[in-house]
């Protein structure tokens, strides 16, 4: 007789929520002369997308279908490569010599803000199947595991320690700025292409972007 999984406590919701509408609403900050769509459109579509997800989960994450798993997977890919494309439109703008440096330097932020966000979505919803996965159906240590954590290799704590949410925002949030791993590894291919990409992406913010907006400020 096969033993059932332990039972996890599970990931509370809200954190997820409020990071994601803060980077919803930055993009109804940004300057006029930088964006290319109106500035309610990705929000809107957002909040529309999340709305299903959070009538699946409304306090926890404890519950799951096929059809809000791809959602949940879908909307985070979605939520990186449209900040991608702001991303690329701003090195655009900057290499024609249009861009204003006051707003390319807001821009900059903003995007930058979203990025970390974005990919910690990204991150949060592959590694072992994502957040329901890791804590209610029991997927081993070593299924699906894209990234490992310093709380996984023996350190005071918890035995059956999960990451949440926070864990991978802080992750990708020093991604971008150290462009490198610091205390969490990637393992699988995937995860070290998202990490190559998002470093990336945070070199041209801050060496390209930025320094050049000062430039045009001087």
């Amino acid at each position: 007789m096969t033993a059932a999984p332990p039972v996890r406590h599970t990931e509370p919701r809200w954190p997820v929520i409020v990071i994601t509408l803060v980077a919803l609403a930055l993009y109804l900050a940004l300057p006029h002369s930088i964006t290319f769509l109106p500035p309610w459109l990705v929000p809107a579509i957002g909040v529309v997308i999340l709305m299903p997800l959070i009538a699946v989960n409304r306090l926890r994450l404890d519950a799951e279908t096929t059809w809000s798993r791809w959602i949940g997977v879908g909307f985070a890919i979605g939520l990186t490569a449209v900040n991608q494309v702001y991303i690329a439109y701003i090195v655009i703008e900057l290499v024609n010599g249009q861009a204003n440096g006051p707003s390319v330097l807001l821009t900059a932020l903003e995007v930058w803000i979203i990025n970390v966000v974005a990919f910690s979505l990204v991150y949060w919803e592959l590694d072992r199947g994502g957040p329901v996965a890791r804590r209610v159906k029991g997927i081993e240590d070593t299924d699906q595991q894209d990234f490992r954590f310093p709380q996984q290799d023996g350190s005071p704590g918890p035995k059956d320690w999960m990451p949440e949410f926070f864990d991978y925002l802080y992750f990708s949030l020093s991604n971008m700025m150290a462009f490198s791993p610091t205390d969490v590894m990637p393992l699988s291919r995937r995860a070290k292409a998202l990490m190559a990409y998002q470093a990336l992406t945070g070199f041209v913010i801050l060496a390209l972007v930025i320094s050049r907006a000062v430039n045009i400020l001087t």
